[in-house]
């Protein structure tokens, strides 16, 4: 990692609850950005543009190195602050699906150098490119092939010391927020990727993507 003056760190949520999402996001911009939307599906797009940051494939290793510290989290119960304590959770499984639309988003904000749930609106903003605007957290999810779902969230988190998925997982934990996400016994999939840009503000930038189908 190389080295910094000043720790930069940021994390942001985002919750869809039904079948499908959409509205409008609202967002607070203090010390985390926190969204939250609910409502009827908006559909998917056919994607024509190829993707020109495809999603590198993880190997078992590193799969299994992230479902343990996600569901160590869950087992083990959390106090997620005004969120309220929340139970142990079952464990859930991976899906390439989620891994997918949390891999283009962590590469668009790191490409970009942004930070928000809403795509870049740039070429990096793989989904954005067909939509013809910043894509959505929704969009990515269906778009990369996660259909048909009861429930996704989103949890970001992105900075110069969150180079390990157990940083990351500390962080998400510490925001009431991003706690509950994470903590949501009804979630029963998740994609989590890190992607890492040295000439970026933040440095390291992940997305967790959780789901369940219906």
């Amino acid at each position: 990692m190389k080295l910094r003056y000043q720790l930069l760190t940021l994390s942001s949520a985002l919750i869809f609850i039904g079948c499908g999402g959409g509205g409008s996001d609202s967002v607070d911009t203090a010390n985390s950005d926190t969204a939250s939307s609910a409502g009827a599906s908006s559909g998917s797009v056919t994607i024509t543009t190829p993707n020109p940051f495809p999603a590198e494939l993880l190997s078992e290793e590193t799969i299994t190195a992230y479902l343990k510290v996600i569901n160590a989290a869950r087992a083990a119960g959390q106090d997620c602050g005004s969120q309220g304590q929340k139970s142990a959770a079952p464990a859930v499984t991976w899906s390439e699906a989620l891994y997918g639309a949390a891999m283009e988003h962590s590469t668009d904000m790191a490409v970009s150098n942004t930070f928000a749930h809403s795509g870049s609106g740039t070429s990096s903003d793989w989904t954005g490119i067909d939509y013809g605007k910043q894509s959505t957290s929704q969009e990515r999810t269906e778009n990369n092939g996660y259909q048909d779902w009861k429930t996704i969230g989103e949890n970001l988190t992105a900075g110069t010391d969150r180079d390990t998925a157990q940083e990351a997982i500390n962080a998400w934990i510490e925001s009431d927020s991003h706690c509950a996400i994470l903590m949501n016994p009804e979630y029963t999939e998740v994609g989590m990727a890190l992607v890492y840009e040295v000439d970026s503000k933040l440095d390291y930038y992940w997305t967790q993507n959780f789901g369940a189908l219906r």
